[in-house]
């Protein structure tokens, strides 16, 4: 339940001072909803005072200014100062769909022991045509699908302040896959709720730039599921989460996986840990071993309609160009 005292919830928007920040703040500002139950915590990285704008005077925005300090700690910082019972990170060169914030508002009165919400968003270019519309629509106590590579964009989810800080927030750590390593670690400790909704929008155009070492993305997705596989409890949560022969493949998937990556770093014992969990998987599948989907989740480097193949697509339309 939400205190009384306390926002609905917190925007927070890292920034690096790009000329797209005002559109963010301002599809926030723009929400028709009671403006007395949100904020707007714009964290300065940049390192330079931000150029005057009017949403800097407007009511709901506050400012706090790191110095270049990497946008994970940027956003654990506004979370430590915002005042929202759920947090919204929203990244300066995406923004807000009309209604966004009356849609969560409405999803987590039907779902108030969700700790993560989150709706549909939409991947748009520079002049405003839709690349691909996502929701994969997992609900519930969901670790398997999520731990096994479904796409919950953290630009489209509302996040509980809650289980942010009992997790820890972002992982420092990591410069790649930061979000999903989020949606994992909450997964594991909450469940998930969604509207169909489309809340939000992802720019993917020609004049996008981002700081995300991609080259860096597989080994940061096996840091992170490494460190949930070592959760207690957590093999008997992804089996007990995988609702179809796909999803119990993707779990042995994950495990397999595991094993090979920590065998290459002659980690002995660990990979055979891995292996072993992965091989009870394999045998608890049971019937679904005789389901086509079952061995192509095992074949699958991404699961389909994750952001991998949105991006190759949109890179292989930008070629034809």
């Amino acid at each position: 339940m939400i205190n009384s005292e306390m926002l609905f919830c917190s925007v927070i928007i890292p920034t690096i001072g790009r000329d797209t920040l005002p559109r963010a703040v301002q599809s926030v500002l723009d929400q028709v909803f009671d403006a007395a139950l949100f904020e707007v915590v714009v964290v300065n990285d940049s390192g330079q005072p931000l150029p005057a704008a009017p949403w800097l005077e407007a009511a709901p925005v506050r400012l706090l200014h790191n110095n270049r300090r990497e946008r994970s700690f940027a956003r654990n910082s506004g979370a430590a100062a915002a005042r929202g019972a759920y947090l919204y990170f929203l990244d300066d060169d995406d923004w807000l769909l009309p209604g966004a914030l009356a849609a969560f508002w409405q999803l987590a009165q039907q779902a108030p022991e969700a700790a993560w919400l989150y709706g549909g968003i939409q991947v748009v270019d520079e002049n405003g045509r839709i690349l691909a519309a996502a929701n994969c629509g997992v609900q519930g106590h969901c670790l398997a699908q999520i731990i096994g590579g479904a796409w919950v964009p953290i630009q489209s989810s509302l996040i509980r302040a809650r289980e942010f800080f009992a997790v820890g927030g972002y992982n420092l750590l990591l410069r790649s896959t930061e979000d999903q390593d989020l949606c994992r670690r909450i997964a594991q400790i909450g469940t998930l709720a969604a509207t169909e909704t489309a809340v939000a929008c992802l720019y993917r155009g020609a004049n996008w730039q981002t700081s995300t070492d991609y080259g860096l993305s597989t080994h940061s997705t096996r840091l992170s599921r490494d460190y949930v596989a070592d959760q207690i409890g957590v093999f008997r949560q992804m089996l007990a989460s995988a609702t179809d022969s796909y999803w119990y493949g993707r779990v042995v998937h994950v495990y397999l996986a595991l094993a090979l990556w920590h065998l290459r770093q002659r980690h002995v014992f660990t990979a055979v840990s891995r292996g072993l969990h992965g091989l009870a998987a394999l045998l608890y599948a049971g019937s679904n071993l005789l389901q086509r989907p079952f061995w192509q989740a095992l074949r699958d480097h991404h699961v389909p309609g994750s952001l991998h193949f949105i991006q190759i697509a949109w890179e292989q339309e930008a070629q034809k160009k």
